[in-house]
């Protein structure tokens, strides 16, 4: 590899990097709206269980969506919180209709974000390389 083939590579990469970084941006002002809408429809019925799930799907949508940490670690994660929240929430007895609701809303956004993330980053380098038509 040449120094000419060299720099374009690394100006590619610093490019792909910005584009990262206004993801990134939006991201941390969407997720954390998204998290509180989410728990306001999929948190059992008390104050409690409402606060730690905002608290828990915004840490869990930061993660895989912004720091790109695993996604089956952050799964595991919800399902752990959203068995405790269910079995606190109920003094000790399994809800299932309750725990379906709060657990696979949570995994399907999460999902869709840990999946999608890597899509919007080429989405955007793909729309800023195309040419313009006038």
């Amino acid at each position: 590899m040449n120094d000419q083939e060299q720099q374009k590579m690394f100006a590619v990469l610093e490019q792909q990097k910005q584009h990262q970084q206004q993801v990134d941006g939006v991201l941390k002002i969407v997720l954390p709206i998204v998290a509180f809408l989410l728990a306001m429809i999929c948190a059992n019925f008390n104050m409690l269980s409402t606060l730690g799930t905002i608290v828990m799907m915004t840490v869990a949508f930061w993660m895989v969506g912004i720091r790109r940490k695993v996604l089956w670690h952050w799964a595991t994660i919800v399902i752990v919180y959203c068995l405790a929240d269910n079995l606190y929430s109920y003094q000790g007895q399994f809800n299932l209709d309750a725990f379906s609701r709060q657990c696979g809303t949570t995994l399907v956004f999460l999902w869709i974000l840990g999946i999608g993330r890597p899509y919007i980053d080429r989405w955007l380098m793909k729309s800023d390389q195309a040419p313009t038509n006038k």
